[in-house]
Protein backbone atom coordinates (compact mmCIF):
# COMPACT_ATOMS: atom_id res chain seq x y z
CA UNK A 1 0.00 0.00 0.00
CA UNK A 2 1.53 3.47 -0.88
CA UNK A 3 0.92 6.18 1.37
CA UNK A 4 0.96 9.69 0.44
CA UNK A 5 2.25 12.73 3.50
CA UNK A 6 1.04 16.72 2.89
CA UNK A 7 3.42 18.65 2.93
CA UNK A 8 3.77 20.02 6.51
CA UNK A 9 4.29 23.78 6.85
CA UNK A 10 7.65 24.83 8.34
CA UNK A 11 6.51 26.49 11.27
CA UNK A 12 4.37 23.46 12.54
CA UNK A 13 7.44 20.98 11.63
CA UNK A 14 10.12 22.58 13.90
CA UNK A 15 8.82 24.18 16.95
CA UNK A 16 6.70 23.33 19.95
CA UNK A 17 2.97 23.15 19.50
CA UNK A 18 2.74 26.15 21.71
CA UNK A 19 4.64 28.16 19.15
CA UNK A 20 2.42 27.38 16.06
CA UNK A 21 -0.18 29.40 18.45
CA UNK A 22 0.96 32.78 18.64
CA UNK A 23 -2.27 34.27 19.21
CA UNK A 24 -3.71 31.70 21.39
CA UNK A 25 -5.97 33.46 24.46
CA UNK A 26 -3.31 32.09 27.28
CA UNK A 27 -0.92 34.58 27.22
CA UNK A 28 1.17 32.59 29.35
CA UNK A 29 1.59 30.33 26.14
CA UNK A 30 2.45 32.97 23.90
CA UNK A 31 4.85 34.94 26.16
CA UNK A 32 6.54 31.60 26.73
CA UNK A 33 6.52 30.21 22.72
CA UNK A 34 7.79 33.87 22.21
CA UNK A 35 10.71 33.83 24.64
CA UNK A 36 11.44 30.50 22.90
CA UNK A 37 11.61 31.85 19.29
CA UNK A 38 14.35 34.48 20.36
CA UNK A 39 16.58 32.72 22.43
CA UNK A 40 16.14 29.71 19.52
CA UNK A 41 16.93 32.27 16.71
CA UNK A 42 19.87 34.52 18.96
CA UNK A 43 21.41 31.33 19.37
CA UNK A 44 21.26 30.24 15.95
CA UNK A 45 22.38 33.53 14.04
CA UNK A 46 25.22 33.92 16.65
CA UNK A 47 26.40 30.51 15.85
CA UNK A 48 26.54 31.63 12.27
CA UNK A 49 23.14 30.26 10.62
CA UNK A 50 22.34 32.32 8.16
CA UNK A 51 19.24 34.77 7.76
CA UNK A 52 17.38 32.54 4.78
CA UNK A 53 18.08 29.23 6.86
CA UNK A 54 16.78 30.73 10.18
CA UNK A 55 13.42 32.44 8.43
CA UNK A 56 13.13 28.41 7.54
CA UNK A 57 13.26 26.98 10.80
CA UNK A 58 10.72 29.51 12.52
CA UNK A 59 8.73 29.83 9.71
CA UNK A 60 9.05 33.03 8.70
CA UNK A 61 8.32 34.60 5.90
CA UNK A 62 9.93 37.88 5.76
CA UNK A 63 13.24 38.67 6.92
CA UNK A 64 11.73 41.50 9.71
CA UNK A 65 10.06 39.34 11.45
CA UNK A 66 13.38 37.21 11.95
CA UNK A 67 15.44 40.04 12.97
CA UNK A 68 12.56 40.98 15.39
CA UNK A 69 13.74 37.58 16.64
CA UNK A 70 17.08 37.39 16.33
CA UNK A 71 19.71 39.48 18.40
CA UNK A 72 23.43 39.66 17.45
CA UNK A 73 25.87 39.59 20.65
CA UNK A 74 28.48 42.42 20.68
CA UNK A 75 31.12 39.59 19.99
CA UNK A 76 29.47 38.56 17.44
CA UNK A 77 29.43 42.47 15.42
CA UNK A 78 33.15 42.34 16.73
CA UNK A 79 34.43 38.85 15.19
CA UNK A 80 32.22 40.22 11.84
CA UNK A 81 34.10 43.53 11.51
CA UNK A 82 37.74 42.08 12.25
CA UNK A 83 36.77 38.95 9.83
CA UNK A 84 36.11 41.46 7.15
CA UNK A 85 38.87 44.20 8.24
CA UNK A 86 41.34 41.18 7.34
CA UNK A 87 39.86 40.12 3.86
CA UNK A 88 40.15 43.53 2.84
CA UNK A 89 43.87 44.31 3.79
CA UNK A 90 44.70 41.01 2.28
CA UNK A 91 43.21 42.68 -0.75
CA UNK A 92 44.92 45.58 -0.41
CA UNK A 93 48.27 44.03 0.17
CA UNK A 94 50.92 46.07 2.59
CA UNK A 95 50.54 49.27 3.03
CA UNK A 96 53.89 50.83 2.37
CA UNK A 97 55.74 52.57 5.39
CA UNK A 98 56.71 55.45 4.03
CA UNK A 99 52.91 56.86 2.30
CA UNK A 100 52.57 60.54 2.53
CA UNK A 101 50.94 61.73 5.83
CA UNK A 102 47.26 63.60 5.48
CA UNK A 103 48.31 66.97 4.46
CA UNK A 104 46.96 68.39 8.24
CA UNK A 105 49.49 71.56 7.80
CA UNK A 106 47.68 72.72 4.72
CA UNK A 107 44.07 71.95 5.67
CA UNK A 108 44.42 73.14 9.68
CA UNK A 109 47.27 75.38 9.29
CA UNK A 110 49.22 72.87 11.58
CA UNK A 111 46.94 72.19 14.22
CA UNK A 112 44.66 68.41 14.63
CA UNK A 113 42.07 69.99 17.04
CA UNK A 114 40.78 72.31 13.89
CA UNK A 115 40.80 69.65 10.94
CA UNK A 116 37.30 69.45 10.07
CA UNK A 117 36.84 65.80 11.44
CA UNK A 118 35.55 63.31 13.99
CA UNK A 119 38.31 64.13 16.86
CA UNK A 120 39.37 62.23 19.96
CA UNK A 121 41.91 62.41 22.40
CA UNK A 122 43.51 60.03 24.14
CA UNK A 123 46.05 59.71 26.34
CA UNK A 124 49.09 58.84 23.91
CA UNK A 125 47.77 60.86 21.50
CA UNK A 126 44.94 61.71 18.67
CA UNK A 127 42.29 59.95 16.89
CA UNK A 128 40.82 61.33 13.41
CA UNK A 129 37.90 59.90 11.41
CA UNK A 130 36.04 61.46 8.14
CA UNK A 131 32.69 62.83 9.47
CA UNK A 132 31.12 59.97 7.64
CA UNK A 133 32.59 57.62 9.51
CA UNK A 134 31.28 58.66 12.77
CA UNK A 135 32.75 58.93 15.64
CA UNK A 136 34.36 55.60 17.07
CA UNK A 137 32.63 53.38 19.28
CA UNK A 138 36.20 52.46 21.39
CA UNK A 139 37.05 56.37 21.74
CA UNK A 140 38.02 56.95 25.25
CA UNK A 141 36.87 53.35 26.25
CA UNK A 142 39.49 53.29 28.91
CA UNK A 143 39.09 56.14 30.86
CA UNK A 144 35.11 55.52 31.01
CA UNK A 145 36.04 51.71 31.78
CA UNK A 146 35.05 51.67 35.57
CA UNK A 147 38.08 48.85 36.08
CA UNK A 148 41.21 52.09 34.57
CA UNK A 149 42.66 53.23 37.83
CA UNK A 150 45.29 56.08 37.62
CA UNK A 151 47.44 57.78 40.27
CA UNK A 152 49.42 61.26 41.00
CA UNK A 153 51.71 60.46 38.57
CA UNK A 154 49.48 60.83 36.10
CA UNK A 155 47.88 64.28 36.41
CA UNK A 156 50.22 65.72 34.04
CA UNK A 157 48.35 63.15 30.56
CA UNK A 158 44.76 63.73 32.35
CA UNK A 159 45.58 67.50 32.88
CA UNK A 160 46.51 67.85 28.95
CA UNK A 161 44.27 65.56 28.13
CA UNK A 162 41.15 67.51 29.78
CA UNK A 163 42.35 70.56 28.60
CA UNK A 164 42.25 69.21 24.60
CA UNK A 165 38.98 67.63 25.33
CA UNK A 166 37.36 70.74 26.04
CA UNK A 167 38.96 72.13 22.60
CA UNK A 168 37.36 69.71 20.88
CA UNK A 169 33.98 70.08 22.15
CA UNK A 170 33.64 73.82 21.46
CA UNK A 171 35.11 73.13 18.25
CA UNK A 172 32.41 70.31 17.59
CA UNK A 173 29.66 72.44 18.77
CA UNK A 174 30.80 75.47 16.55
CA UNK A 175 30.21 72.84 13.71
CA UNK A 176 26.82 72.02 15.24
CA UNK A 177 28.11 68.12 15.95
CA UNK A 178 25.63 68.60 18.93
CA UNK A 179 25.74 64.64 19.89
CA UNK A 180 29.86 64.70 19.20
CA UNK A 181 30.47 67.98 22.25
CA UNK A 182 27.86 65.60 24.59
CA UNK A 183 30.65 63.12 23.89
CA UNK A 184 33.22 65.35 24.78
CA UNK A 185 31.99 66.89 27.59
CA UNK A 186 31.43 63.53 28.82
CA UNK A 187 35.23 62.65 28.67
CA UNK A 188 35.35 65.99 30.21
CA UNK A 189 33.29 65.00 33.54
CA UNK A 190 35.10 61.27 33.58
CA UNK A 191 38.70 62.82 33.31
CA UNK A 192 37.42 65.25 36.38
CA UNK A 193 36.74 62.39 38.49
CA UNK A 194 39.92 60.87 37.58
CA UNK A 195 41.84 63.52 38.16
CA UNK A 196 40.08 63.78 41.41
CA UNK A 197 41.17 60.48 42.34
CA UNK A 198 44.48 60.84 41.31
CA UNK A 199 45.02 63.91 43.55
CA UNK A 200 43.53 61.30 46.74
CA UNK A 201 46.10 58.57 45.69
Amino acid sequence: MTHTFAATPARSRTLPRASRAPHSKNPLTSNFSEKIQITLATALINAGVSLQALMALLGHVSTEMSLRYAHLFDSTVRTEYERALDLAKSQIGPVSSGRTALPLVDVTGGDWKDTPAIKSRLAGGYCLRAPAQGSCPYANICEHCPSFHTDSTHLGVLAAQRVDAQALAADAESRGWIDEADRHHALIARLDALITQANRA
